[in-house]
């Protein structure tokens, strides 16, 4: 195990080159506003400058370019930094839409390991040699990327399979960047108010999750496993089979499955038609009834046997809905195909977290608006992605922050989106739809569903009638007994009493400067001793009026820090200051 001494060095380093990769793409301003602004000076020193004017494009309304640097950056700064980007090009709730869409490009774009790595590798996690596990292993990979890399190989029984071999030492380098990006998480949330909204270290903690499972391969098996139970009574969708003695933590071994990629098919045919039954079948079965689906459904990761069957594979991002959310995105979709404005608010409102004041009006009103501009045009031509799009920009703008797993769905339907356009060029989104919006009102609505909730209102009304008594008694006895305290908040109030304690202050300090001068001057009165000609008295008397002053500044500044103790700055009126013309 690394000294601690050697981890924070080595962190050091890794600051010092996330700086200068941040400046070198025009990101200097972002650095120093993330408290790496120590590193600059050495940076320019090295020959690496950007004008800072640049990182306030960030705030500008074109923000294409913005977009295009900061994937460039995620680049540069290796797997870590790349599969964050990976996961925010998921979260159209956090991140403004030409990132989001300049993050769906990001690519693990790695070498292959040696072939004589691969094979220290699985030997050491497997604990045997390697002849005992594979008769057969290909020396080239099928895919290469900053995880690990696939091989096709065949077990020592005779079985086709595919065996992903995790590299060595991403998890001592991924949980070293993620120290980092705690760090730069939280000193953002310490100093800038605005980025409170965002919770970055909540971002982290999301991400910290999702890589840390990828990294465990025994989770993505256990989740193929999981989807194979869900779907073992559909015919028209599998996944491979995992082979569990040949798979640890780094190593992955499944069924080599014998079919074509989704993107192998023609779109407008026959055959197409059926593959977009099956997948969009597959997908109400895996959000609205299992909880349970695939979150990074690209072509390239569905495939189609050759009775058209689907086959699904890398499960290493999956999202899950419990059955409440599950409810809540039911009736979001039935209220949108009914245009009951109101409705979709309370459940948008329901399905997220306000993490500020919300205008309700102005909220309904931009609901409204969204659902007027897209379900209201040609049927036709309704873009889900975007309509889900703009939702979310109005739920963040309106500071309502949804639940993750809404985020990820909200990707997994983007994706399918594309995907079926492609099958079916002229697909009316609405008419698709209709057979499925009343099956799930029919079970949101069904006698079973309703005499539940019956029963647990009247459970829950129950408990509260009973508990109620017992409340107010407690209630009263605090009365009595003069416990009972009544606070009242009023922000106007609060600044009152801080303007008023302040101005105390200042007299009391200037009070304490004068009364310092006054004595200085009575005391050194009797005597009159000269200087060259300057009188001892108006020295010392001018010495202690500076004195005086300056204790007085001093102690007024440390008041105002004191007084600001545990509040956050906030960036926009340094920024006014700041900010050249």
């Amino acid at each position: 195990m690394a000294s601690p001494v050697k981890t924070a060095v080595q962190d050091i380093r890794r600051l010092r080159k996330i700086t200068a990769v941040l400046t070198r793409h025009g990101f200097s301003a972002a650095a120093r506003r993330a408290g790496l602004g120590g590193f600059l000076p050495d940076l320019e020193a090295d020959g690496v400058f950007a004008d800072d004017d640049e990182g306030d494009e960030l705030l500008g309304e074109d923000r294409s370019q913005a977009a295009i640097r900061f994937r460039r950056v995620l680049e540069d700064l290796g797997p870590t930094f790349v599969k964050l980007g990976q996961v925010l090009s998921t979260r159209p709730d956090l991140v403004p839409r030409e990132f989001m869409e300049e993050l769906k490009k990001l690519q693990d774009q790695v070498g292959p390991m040696d072939l004589e790595v691969v094979h220290e590798q699985i030997e050491t996690s497997l604990g045997k040699p390697l002849e005992e596990c594979f008769e057969e292993f290909d020396e080239k990979p099928l895919a290469a990327a900053s995880i690990g890399q696939v091989h096709r190989a065949a077990t020592v029984e005779g079985m086709e399979c595919v065996v992903k071999v995790q590299r060595q030492g991403i998890q001592e380098k991924i949980r070293s960047d993620l120290d980092i990006l705690y760090y730069l998480a939280r000193l953002l949330e310490a100093t800038i108010e605005e980025v409170e909204l965002y919770s970055p270290t909540d971002i982290v903690s999301e991400f910290e999750k999702a890589i840390l499972a990828e990294l465990d391969f025994r989770q993505e098996a256990d989740n193929i496993q999981e989807f194979g139970t869900n779907f073992a009574d559909v015919e028209e969708v599998s996944v491979p089979e995992v082979y569990d003695e040949y798979t640890t933590a780094e190593v992955l071994t499944m069924e080599f499955v014998k079919a074509r990629k989704l993107s192998a098919i023609e779109g407008g045919t026959e055959e197409a038609e059926k593959v977009l039954e099956n997948l969009l079948d597959a997908m109400v079965k895996m959000v609205l009834y299992d909880g349970f689906f695939h979150g990074d459904p690209h072509p390239g990761n569905i495939l189609v046997r050759e009775d058209l069957s689907l086959v699904f594979i890398d499960f290493g991002l999956v999202g899950r809905l419990s059955a409440s959310q599950q409810d809540d995105l039911i009736a979001l979709i039935l209220n949108v195909l009914a245009g009951d404005v109101d409705a979709i608010s309370r459940v948008l409102l329901r399905m997220g977290r306000p993490v500020g004041r919300v205008n309700l009006r102005e909220f309904r009103a931009d609901v409204e608006r969204i659902r007027g501009d897209y379900i209201d045009s040609t049927v036709g031509e309704v873009n889900v992605s975007q309509f889900i799009q703009e939702v979310m920009d109005a739920a963040q703008y309106h500071k309502i922050r949804l639940n993750p797993n809404y985020a990820v769905l909200t990707k997994t339907a983007a994706t399918i989106e594309g995907i079926m356009r492609r099958l079916k060029p002229d697909m009316d989104v609405m008419a698709l739809g209709m057979p499925y919006a009343r099956e799930l009102a029919m079970r949101r609505f069904s006698a079973k569903k309703i005499a539940q909730s019956a029963i647990n209102t009247a459970v829950g009304f129950s408990s509260f009638v009973t508990k109620v008594p017992q409340q107010m008694d407690q209630v009263l006895m605090d009365m009595e007994s003069g416990n009972l305290t009544i606070t009242v908040r009023n922000e106007s109030l609060d600044q009152m009493g801080e303007t008023l304690n302040t101005m105390g202050t200042r007299i009391f300090l200037g009070v304490i400067a004068a009364g310092l001068a006054v004595t200085a001057a009575i005391l050194l009165a009797p005597y009159e001793a000269e200087i060259q000609g300057v009188p001892i008295l108006l020295v010392l008397g001018i010495l202690s009026a500076l004195g005086a002053t300056g204790l007085f500044w001093w102690a007024l500044g440390w008041h105002v820090a004191a007084s600001r103790k545990g509040k956050k700055l906030r960036l926009e009126p340094f920024m006014r200051f700041f900010r050249r013309k």
